[in-house]
Parts: structure tokens; sequence; C-alpha cells
């Protein structure tokens, strides 16, 4: 299992309504309001091989401006020299192409 700290922003009207969809959710430990307006602090558990589903569901909830994943410790999925299989390489959808001549240089496709 993986642990995660995350900081989900969100309009400071709609923290409480927020709060409580995060607490619905499977692996969420615990949600507390920080010092900082219109942010909450949650901690989320969850199988290393979804952790990033359940990152992108909860950044896609209603009402959440942006995640910041503040901590993440896989340290139960390392093997006994420390290592962990690396996640798969998922595409990007869009991706900065640079020509030779530099006249596209900076353009996105």
């Amino acid at each position: 299992m993986a642990i995660a700290g995350i900081v989900v922003s969100a309009p400071q009207e709609r923290l409480a309504e927020l709060r409580i969809l995060l607490l619905g959710l499977r692996g969420v430990l615990e949600v507390r309001e920080t010092a900082g307006a219109g942010r909450l602090a949650v901690v989320l558990e969850s199988p290393s091989h979804t952790l990033q589903r359940d990152l992108e569901h909860v950044n896609g909830l209603p009402h959440v401006l942006m995640l910041d994943v503040a901590f993440i410790n896989y340290e139960d999925d390392l093997d006994s020299q420390g290592h962990m299989r690396c996640p798969p390489h998922r595409r990007k959808e869009q991706c900065l192409v640079l020509s030779e001549d530099g006249a596209d240089a900076g353009s996105l496709q």
C-alpha cells in the first residue's frame, strides 16, 4: 500500500461539501482544513498500482481547483533489496515539437 499526503484546493464556500465527499471515498483516512483559506489536507491510502487513478479521481471531484501532492510513501511495496516496479508509461496527449530549422520551435501538437 502507498500512503499519500495531498492538499486539495477549492472555493472556501465549498470546503464543507468537498470534505464530506472526500471522507466518503475508499482509502481516505483523514481530511483537515489547513490554515490557508480554500485548502484541505488529505491522507489517502491506496494500493500502489491504483494510486495514480485514485489521485486523478480526487482531482476530478466537483469544486476541486487543484491537487498538490505533498508526500507519497511506497515503503511497503519495496522488495527485500529496496526496489519496486516502475508504473507503466502513459503517453501524454500533447507534446512539444521542436523542428531542426527552428521554424516551429515550441509548438504543441
